[in-house]
């Protein structure tokens, strides 16, 4: 098992989308690499989900397989913002405790009940973000606090 875990609701729709989470995931591997775990959207098809039972349904995938040790971290809107360098600073004080654990919800947002059992609940940013560039973003971050921890420079 990884040191850092994403799991995450739904599959990108866009090729480009998942050429950026492959390239950060590679990037990653230089510093122990990173596990992505893609789960089913709950809404099964229907063109009209009830959006409550979706999110039930997709806290109870995402609850299953979280490392019983380590951090929770999840994404959402309301959550507190950190700037790069203090992300850097908080999974530099968190991996030596175990797994971290980024939770992502589908097209609803996340459970409360996931909210409630997280450790901490991340916020990328004011606007609301798609769940697969939500993916995106975070990479990009784990890979920039990565390369600030080890002093490296980065600019891409």
């Amino acid at each position: 098992m990884k040191n850092l875990i994403i799991r995450a609701i739904g599959k990108p729709n866009e090729d480009w989308q998942r050429r950026a989470i492959h390239m950060y995931a590679k990037r990653l591997d230089a510093f122990g690499g990173v596990e992505i775990i893609e789960l089913p959207e709950g809404h099964k098809g229907s063109a009209k989900p009830d959006a409550d039972r979706t999110k039930k349904a997709e806290a109870e995938c995402l609850q299953k397989g979280i490392p019983e040790t380590g951090t929770i971290i999840a994404l959402d809107e309301g959550g507190k913002e950190l700037d790069s360098h203090q992300f850097a600073k908080k999974l530099e004080v968190l991996e030596p405790m175990g797994p971290i654990t980024f939770l992502i919800g589908g097209s609803w947002g996340l459970d409360l009940s996931m909210k409630d059992h997280a450790d901490l609940t991340l916020s990328l940013g004011k606007p609301t973000y798609t769940h697969a560039l939500a993916r995106v973003m975070l990479l990009e971050q784990i890979y920039r606090a990565k390369m600030i921890n080890s002093g490296k420079a980065y600019h891409k």
